[in-house]
């Protein structure tokens, strides 16, 4: 039998202190965090990805499955400084879908 794998998607904001942080810096930052705190085996799983993301604003996108989005949040709020800059994540809204968070 064929499993479905439930999506959520998180909209969020990353707030900076310094130069901006580009998608690729941040996805890595998050996946590291991930892996520190909770394994190689639960980051595979998750399907983390950072679906939608501008630089400029902070304001962005993450994809990730149902099960492991609390550990998805646990992981990127515990980031402090990416490459120098100061930083804090701040998730602003979970959806099951993307359309539910354009609203």
């Amino acid at each position: 039998m064929h499993r479905t794998i439930r999506r959520r998607y998180v909209l969020f904001h990353l707030h900076r202190v310094g130069p901006p942080i580009d998608a690729r810096r941040l996805s890595t930052a998050i996946w590291k965090s991930f892996l520190s705190l909770f394994g190689e085996t639960s980051v595979a799983d998750s399907r983390l990805f950072i679906n939608d993301y501008d630089e400029e604003s902070g304001l962005g996108i993450l994809q990730c499955n149902a099960e492991s989005v609390d550990n998805v949040l646990a992981s990127a709020a515990l980031l402090s400084s990416i490459d120098g800059t100061q930083v804090s994540f701040e998730p602003e809204q979970t959806s099951g879908t993307l359309k539910g968070l354009k609203r």
